[in-house]
């Protein structure tokens, strides 16, 4: 089973983007990919192109009737944040809503501690959007309480939003780099084509091939394989030129 979370500090934006580009990225290269809006904003599907008034089928239900776009299953986790499970249910209830031959990510939304709380136990990652502004930083103290966000086990950083026009936001990218060191494994650029994109229902490949992001995500979808084990060595031909 893999499962990736991937969740904003309070205050902070940015994971449903990441969420829908790993998603897309990842299905792109063969894997078999759900990913489940555990948000309120409902907005994960706007980035696979999907219109407002597309329903979601939920998780743990029928997951035949989840909608595919882009090589990927989306459903709804709404419930899941919701309802959560009582302190006499095993966890093993969480843990069967994801298969094991499926990759699973889960957009988490932000404050929603809860719910980050109960499926940690399970993840293979968990992946932390910052934004290169004072108060996305300010609340790296609470992602866990009473632990250093620098020792995090499975936790990894992305800085989302990076323009390096801007003065704090270089100096922002320097410092979190510093900080995290081999943790920060992703730094995607600012561009106006992702909200251009999300206003033409269209996913921000097939509006604008040519945008920075792109390669940035590349990098970002490259170290989340390696991190998870995702990657498939492919063997060379013997004899081959």
């Amino acid at each position: 089973m893999t499962l990736i979370l991937v969740h904003s500090p309070k205050g902070g934006v940015g994971s449903t983007f990441i969420t829908a580009q790993l998603a897309i990225g990842l299905a792109q290269r063969g894997q078999e990919v759900a990913a489940i809006d555990c948000t309120y904003q409902d907005s994960l599907k706007l980035h696979f192109g999907l219109r407002p008034s597309h329903q979601l089928a939920n998780v743990g239900g029928d997951e035949s009737r989840a909608l595919v776009a882009s090589g990927v299953a989306l459903m709804n986790g709404h419930a899941l944040s919701r309802t959560g499970r009582t302190d006499d249910e095993p966890p093993e209830i969480d843990q069967a809503l994801f298969p094991e031959a499926r990759v699973t990510i889960v957009d988490v939304a932000a404050g929603d501690h809860n719910l980050k709380d109960r499926l940690m136990p399970f993840a293979t990652l968990h992946v932390c959007v910052l934004l290169p502004t004072p108060a996305s930083l300010s609340v790296l103290p609470r992602i866990e309480v009473g632990t250093p966000a620098v020792s995090l086990p499975k936790t990894v950083f992305v800085l989302n939003q990076i323009d390096e026009r801007l003065r704090l936001s270089r100096h922002t990218q320097k410092f979190v780099r510093e900080l995290f060191h081999g943790a920060l494994i992703g730094t995607v650029r600012r561009d106006e084509a992702v909200n251009e994109a999300l206003a033409m229902f269209e996913p921000i490949p097939r509006f604008a091939p040519a945008s920075v992001v792109l390669s940035d995500l590349t990098t970002l979808i490259d170290a989340v394989e390696s991190r998870c084990g995702l990657a498939v060595d492919v063997p060379e031909l013997v004899g081959s030129e």
